[in-house]
């Protein structure tokens, strides 16, 4: 089954204002047939014969732009999420009025516990017995079970452990690691790094 093409329009049109090799980069992701091909893709940027800061700039304004595309699309999915959940919500009550409908309908005499079409049938049975505790003091003895439960909940304290490996300290029974993790920043212009001393007046 062909993959559903992302939306690029408007995101090419974005990066292209500001990056015509992110605005590429993203093109040959969104005509990537797996994911391998996205990995390979992925790399592709940083094979390119141009000067490192366009490749640091040019791959930077590619995950600003996921990001992006990422909030959109989930802004759009919780929007969907709602109207699909009323819609269910509508059906169901939809559902429960013909139940009750057949039930009023059977309690007004006008329909008995069977009826018959010409290639269905409505029944109404009842369900197995069900016990709802009203007053739990006034229910006699013997149908009053006691069982006691001893509950040990143990607790570790995580963030103790993270800081004693943070002072050198080993604890024994835990692994402590950290992940790498990629920040994108923005650069400051000489203007603003000239404000950040105070050397120049807002």
């Amino acid at each position: 089954m062909p993959r559903s093409p992302i939306p690029q329009s408007i995101a090419v049109e974005s990066l292209q204002g500001v990056s015509y090799l992110a605005a590429e980069a993203w093109q040959r992701l969104s005509n990537a047939e797996d994911p391998e091909t996205e990995s390979a893709e992925l790399e592709w940027l940083w094979q390119m014969q141009d000067s490192q800061e366009t490749l640091i700039d040019a791959h930077v304004e590619l995950a600003q732009q996921m990001d992006a595309e990422i909030a959109g699309v989930t802004a759009r999915m919780q929007h969907l999420m709602q109207i699909h959940q009323k819609e269910i919500d509508r059906l169901t009550r939809w559902r429960t009025g013909l139940d009750r409908a057949i039930l009023n309908l059977n309690q007004a005499g006008v329909l008995g516990t069977e009826a018959a079409g010409k290639t269905h049938s409505i029944r109404i049975k009842l369900n197995p017995p069900s016990c709802e505790v009203v007053q739990q003091s006034e229910i006699p003895g013997e149908y009053v079970g006691v069982t006691e439960e001893v509950v040990i909940k143990t607790t570790i304290d995580k963030a103790a452990i993270k800081q004693a490996w943070l002072r050198g300290v080993a604890v024994p029974g835990v692994k402590v690691s950290r992940r790498q993790k990629v920040v994108y920043e923005q650069i400051p212009t000489s203007l603003e790094r000239m404000r950040a001393k105070g050397s120049v007046r807002k």
